[in-house]
């Protein structure tokens, strides 16, 4: 069974993910979602009988390291100090 996605369904797609799409520009999105989805019918082809289901690949029980306390920065000995104001670090406003 071949998924489509119609003209509706792009724009409910875009509300739920909290996207504005103009309307001149929504056939454009559902014809490259439509091929997006055309890409995976190919997998349908492949024989997943012997696979078992995962939720990861590399086989590792637990990549993460302890926390081990260390020695932080000595802000009396930061290099930079021009950038602190009362001990803190003081950066150009982003928004």
């Amino acid at each position: 069974m071949q998924i489509h996605v119609t003209d509706q369904d792009t724009k409910k797609i875009a509300e739920l993910i909290r996207i504005h799409i103009e309307d001149d520009k929504i056939g454009d999105y559902t014809s490259q979602l439509n091929t997006a989805l055309d890409a995976t019918e190919v997998l349908k082809e492949l024989n997943t009988e012997n696979i078992t289901e995962t939720s990861q690949t590399h086989g590792l029980t637990n990549i993460l390291a302890e926390d081990v306390p260390q020695q932080g920065l000595e802000i009396t000995e930061y290099p930079n100090r021009a950038n602190l104001d009362k001990s803190y670090f003081v950066v150009e406003k982003v928004l």
